[in-house]
């Protein structure tokens, strides 16, 4: 299909619920390596099992921590790029409809570059919380170590972030999914959509009525369910969006 901004500003100016839903490839250009770059950055010649799940927690949490504060440095040291400052610009562009990030990031930049109405579908490692799940929960300070002892209950505390084999929370992902079904337009940026759960709020936004975008400068297994697929970076596509909002002309074709 021929994609023009043209036809989706349009929609976007009649939408009243617009959803983000982005991924790893969203935050590369800020610098943040993804887990599917293979042995770079922060995952070079790391199993992902010792230092991203429960039994690696268990087994060695101090192991856990080393690497979860190299990549809480690493946060500290990258800034928002283009492509998460136009979507942090939609909220002003688009006075009349809501504006809601679902991410499947850790990295706080959404927040960082203005946007106000995130969930976190996949936690945070910018916060830390009680391993029992007391009700302790804190931003974790660039630059701090984090604390090893819930200072609540004594438990042990982890980094806010979903591990690999955990469910994610079921208040963050029941906001999420009820925002992909009121979504009028739902546009995935950075993510292949197809890993569970997810993979399903797309299908969800699709299936009750939402129009589809894919922002994605590669085709994917997603990429025949969107009724817009746009070959197109994060970071050229939503300041190229963020223009035509403005001036309310232009078009590109994908």
């Amino acid at each position: 299909m021929k994609n023009t901004i043209t036809d989706l500003l349009k929609h976007l100016t009649e939408a009243r619920e617009v959803v983000i839903f982005s991924g790893a490839g969203l935050s590369a250009d800020s610098g943040i390596p993804t887990f599917r770059d293979g042995a770079t950055g922060l995952w070079a010649n790391i199993d992902p099992e010792e230092v991203a799940s429960i039994e690696g927690f268990e087994n060695n949490p101090d192991k856990v921590w080393a690497w979860h504060e190299a990549m809480r440095a690493l946060f500290a040291e990258v800034q928002p790029n283009a492509g998460h400052e136009g979507i942090a610009s939609l909220e002003s562009l688009l006075p009349n409809a809501r504006v809601t990030i679902i991410t499947q990031n850790i990295d706080g930049l959404h927040q960082a570059s203005g946007s106000t109405r995130v969930f976190e579908i996949h936690g945070s490692a910018l916060r830390v919380r009680c391993h029992h799940h007391c009700g302790f929960i804190e931003l974790w300070q660039a630059g701090q170590l984090a604390p090893r002892q819930c200072p609540s209950c004594g438990a042990r505390a982890r980094p806010d972030v979903v591990w690999f084999g955990e469910a994610l929370d079921e208040e963050v992902f029941a906001h999420a999914a009820e925002a992909a079904i009121d979504a009028d337009i739902f546009i995935t940026v950075g993510t292949s959509a197809i890993i569970q759960p997810a993979a399903s709020l797309p299908m969800a936004a699709k299936e009750y009525g939402a129009m589809i975008v894919e922002v994605n400068p590669h085709a994917t297994p997603f990429s025949e369910h969107a009724d817009y697929s746009i070959r197109s970076g994060a970071s050229e596509f939503f300041p190229a969006l963020c223009a035509v909002l403005l001036n309310g002309i232009g078009k590109l074709d994908r």
